[in-house]
């Protein structure tokens, strides 16, 4: 079980990251979105009983967005995970098997549309990035 936590965790780490600057208050902040993919596998197709079958497996995946904002002064960071999810799936010949391979394939066949994905999500949080940095300055100045 544990080797399977460690493949995946590799492979979460291959995920795309997309990073962007934040100017306020004449300070700089590094604001780091890094999308985290959970994929599950289905086997779809059958196989008579003496006859080749058609088997193909279902790889599909739930990405999930982390954003690390962090002052360029201190290197203090606040960490949060942002609502909303995506969805991003493909499918492959044959039976489901190597599930830590399947799990990078998936990554790396979706990592356009993950990219994508970031970028808009990064664009629109830009308010909420703002607002967090306002309200973490108010809580550390009490």
């Amino acid at each position: 079980m544990s080797i399977l936590a460690i493949a995946l965790t590799a492979a979460a780490a291959m995920a795309p990251a997309h990073t962007v600057e934040h100017e306020q208050n004449g300070k700089a902040y590094t604001v780091s979105y890094a999308a985290h993919v959970q994929s599950s596998a289905r086997q779809v197709g059958i196989a008579p009983a003496g006859r080749r079958g058609m088997k193909r497996c279902e790889v599909s995946g739930l990405v999930t967005i982390e954003r690390h904002i962090t002052d360029s002064a201190s290197g203090k960071a606040i960490t949060a995970m942002l609502p909303g999810t995506s969805e991003v799936s493909h499918t492959r010949a044959g039976r489901c098997v190597a599930r830590d391979t399947m799990h990078a394939d998936l990554v790396a066949k979706s990592s356009a549309d993950i990219d994508e994905y970031l970028a808009l999500t990064a664009q629109e949080d830009r308010p909420h990035v703002a607002a967090t940095i306002t309200a973490a300055r108010s809580l550390a100045a009490r």
